[in-house]
This record gives C-alpha cells, structure tokens and sequence, in this order.
C-alpha cells in the first residue's frame, strides 16, 4: 500500500510540474507561462531548443535578441529557436555557429557586392578613346565580362576576378584580393577592354603559386607571381625584344641582352612554370549572378575562418 501511495504521488507531482509550463497559441501568436504567469524578457529551453520570451510572454520571432548573461545578440527564426548557421529570413545577415550575426563574413558579402558593381560601372562607362577603339567599345561591355569568386592567393578565403568571356583564354580585367585584415577587397589589376596590356592566370602544379601572364603587343611578355598568402603579384621575369639601327632582332631579359636561343629557351621555361589555367566557374556580369554567387552559403573551411575572424 506504501508503494502504491509513492507513486500516485509522484504522478502527481509529475503532472503538477508538467502542467506548470504551458504554451499558449493565440491569434497567430504563440506565449509561454508557468504556473498560469507570463514568463517575460528571458531565455528558455524546450524541447532541446533556445527561445526568447519577451513581454507578457510572447515568444520572439525573426529577431535579434541580447541575452544579459553572455551580452550577445542572438537571432531567433520565424519559428521562435534560436537559430545557427543560417542566413536571416530576410536574407541581409548570416548567422554563425554560436548564433550571433557573423560580421565578418556579412562585411565580406557586402564589399563584394559593392565592388563588383563599380567594376560594372567602369566597364560600362564611357572613355574618351581614338576612333578605333571607339568601334572597339560599341561592341563590350559589362555583358561581355564574367567573374569568380575563387582564392587566388590560398589564405582561405575567395576573392574576385573578372575576365572578358569573349576571350579563349580567359583575359583578366579586374583581380581583388580581400584582406582579412582591413576586412575588404582591394583591387591589384584593373585592366579594360581596350588596354594595350592583356593578361592570363595560371597557377603552377608544385607550389600553388599564381602566376598573371602580361602581353603587350607580340613582343613585350612578363611574369608576375602571387606567391601563397601574399597580397601583392611580384615581377619576376620580363621578355621582350627590339631592333637596332641595322634592323637586327634584339633580345632582352629583363635589361640584358640575350641570345635568341637562350631567350626562346628561357621563355618557355617560365610558361611551363606558371603552370595551367585557374580552374574554376564564371558567371556573367549582372546583379542577379552577383547575388546568387556571393549570398550562397559559405564552405565549411571559410565558416571557420571568418568565426575566427570574429573572435580577433
């Protein structure tokens, strides 16, 4: 009989506390009690899952809301949890694995959408030019230019580069690097469509260095390395060639003459350096293809990176 009595009050002392927390749904709008009492302006658990109860017990919903213990701001959904890993309902801001807004990487989302449409801008824009490349321009473009988000430089995070499409092998108009440090692009080639210089990327197979390959005309070619987690393309080699008085071929190394043989040599030596092409995707040059590349969500490694960028 004393073992029946026991239990009968623990089921009642079960069901007393069970009935003491309540969810409360009215007029579209969900509220949490306990013991009949709004709970308000405090953070809860149920069911495994963090909500904010605000006033008069009124579950938060899309919000950012401060928890007074840790002085974060933390983003619940249109569901009421408190949310990670996800962009906003809205789509403006991402939310990193502790639930807080992921600044750095929405600063990196923003300036790179920023930058992108000045690069619009410039291709689009008029120039004052010659007659020929007046007719040249009548015919490009921002529609005939295409970009990558793609780490260049291998510090873990994707930066820009823009080409011409219409070209065969890629020709860059526009790299920008982003500096974890100042936390926005800046631009280390900016070329057009009628700049006298034209430019390729490779990056060679045994470093993972990349390589920018500028042509002028048929007889002017340099080599510009970006070593890994550098910023800046470093000349290294510089071909070209011109005549005497006696309309001899004259051939240069950087500013010494060489023989034709060594140059031709030397030359090829270097191309078989810089390696292959970048491989990666492009898409064209509007807003929407902006959009869609740059809100898409992040790779693990890079989630790391900019929570730890954070945390600096």
């Amino acid at each position: 009989m004393l073992i029946i009595i026991l239990i009968l009050l623990m089921v009642s002392v079960y069901s007393h506390r069970a009935s003491a927390e309540s969810w409360v749904y009215e007029k579209g709008k969900w509220y949490y009690y306990t013991y009949d009492e709004p709970v308000e302006k405090q953070w809860i658990t149920y069911g495994g899952n963090e909500y904010y109860i605000g006033s008069q017990g009124l579950m938060s919903t899309d919000k950012w809301e401060k928890d007074p213990d840790t002085g974060k701001t933390y983003y619940v959904g249109t569901n009421g949890i408190k949310q990670r890993n996800v962009y906003t309902a809205k789509g403006d801001k991402f939310v990193g694995d502790d639930g807080t807004e992921l600044v750095t990487f929405d600063d990196w989302r923003k300036d790179a959408k920023k930058k992108l449409k000045e690069v619009i801008k410039a291709l689009n824009k008029k120039q004052t030019v010659t007659s020929d490349q007046k007719a040249l321009l009548a015919q490009y473009n921002a529609s005939n230019a295409a970009f990558t988000l793609y780490d260049l430089n291998g510090d873990g995070f994707r930066d820009i580069i823009v080409i011409n499409k219409e070209s065969s092998d890629n020709q860059v108009l526009d790299i920008l690097l982003w500096n974890p440090d100042e936390r926005e692009f800046y631009a280390i080639m900016e070329l057009d469509f009628i700049s006298d210089e034209s430019a390729v990327l490779k990056r060679e197979p045994q470093y993972g260095n990349a390589w920018a390959i500028v042509t002028r005309g048929v007889n002017d070619i340099s080599f510009w390395q970006l070593k890994l987690h550098e910023y800046n393309f470093n000349d290294v080699e510089h071909y070209h060639f011109g005549y005497n008085e006696y309309g001899d071929v004259i051939y240069y190394i950087d500013d010494g003459e060489v023989e034709a043989g060594y140059w031709n040599t030397s030359l090829m030596e270097m191309t078989r350096q810089a390696g292959s092409g970048i491989f990666t995707d492009y898409y064209d040059l509007n807003e929407a293809s902006i959009n869609a590349q740059v809100d898409a969500y992040p790779l693990d490694a890079e989630l790391y990176l900019f929570q730890e960028a954070d945390t600096d």
